[in-house]
Formats: structure tokens, sequence, C-alpha cells
């Protein structure tokens, strides 16, 4: 699983330039990227909590997954792509649990690609340990999956 991960700043400055084929490797290590930086650490229930936030997101407004994983300011992973830890991208360093996070969020993402069913509906999370954005006091729907809180706005 090390080389998920492997070139994602590359890929990610590429990605803003050019389109990504829906149904690519490339589009897995995106959408796996913006699982594994936005809840690694959390159980599994979380992180397929955030591939429900990224797949109602692209439904709602008719994007494609990476597209809306990489929309400015929407996961704060995207944010600065320059910050990200070499270990996330190399795997050298990284515990038995964040291998096993990073293969869970690899899975998810192909699943989440492919699958025609319905996600919960959440548009929204945030970790109020963290941070509690203006919006938050608008979130309809509220469950704690982990450290995080998911809901709707509508």
């Amino acid at each position: 699983m090390a080389a998920v991960l492997l070139g994602m700043p590359l890929a990610a400055k590429a990605v803003k330039t050019k389109n990504v084929e829906p149904f690519s490797e490339e589009a897995a290590r995106i959408i796996s990227y913006t699982l594994y930086a936005e809840a690694r650490g959390e159980p599994l229930a979380g992180l397929r909590a955030v591939a429900c936030v990224i797949k109602t997101r692209a439904r709602l407004r008719n994007k494609p997954l990476v597209e809306v994983c990489l929309e400015d300011q929407q996961f704060s992973c995207w944010n600065d792509i320059e910050a990200v830890p070499q270990s996330y991208i190399t795997g050298v360093g990284l515990k038995p649990a964040d291998i096993r996070a990073r293969g869970d969020c690899y899975s998810i993402a192909w699943v989440l690609m492919y699958s025609k069913k319905e996600w919960v509906f959440f548009t929204h999370f945030y970790n109020p340990a963290k941070a509690t954005p203006a919006w938050a006091n608008e979130l309809e729907g509220k469950r704690t999956i982990g450290k995080h809180v998911f809901g709707y706005i509508l």
C-alpha cells in the first residue's frame, strides 16, 4: 500500500490543469488521499462518512468525485499540497495503524467510484476539537462519528 499516494503532490498539481478519468488509478489515489488526510485515525465508519460527504457533494453539484475533492476550500488537505508530510506520500515511517488506514481509504475510494447504492446524505463535517466553522449551527441531522460531527445543510 505504500505506493498508493506516491507522487500525490505532482498528481494534484497536474489535476488542477487537466481532467482526470473518473474511474482511474489517479482518481482513486486522489479520493483515497482525501479520505486519509481528513479522517486518518478515525474508525472505518468515520472514513466511510467522509466518503459520503464526497459522494453527496458530487451528486448535488453534478461533478466528478475528484473535482469535488480538489475544489478550493472544500477539503483542508488540498489547501496547501506542499505542506503534505512526506510520510503520507511515501509511506516511509508510518505506523501499522496508518498503513491499515491508507489501505482502507484506497478500498473505499474504489467502492465510492463504482457504487450505485445510495450513500448516507452528509454534506459537511468538522472536528470540534480543532475548529467550529461558521456553518456548524446550520448543520442538520447531526451525527458524531469518531471525532467528527457530520450532517447536512440544504
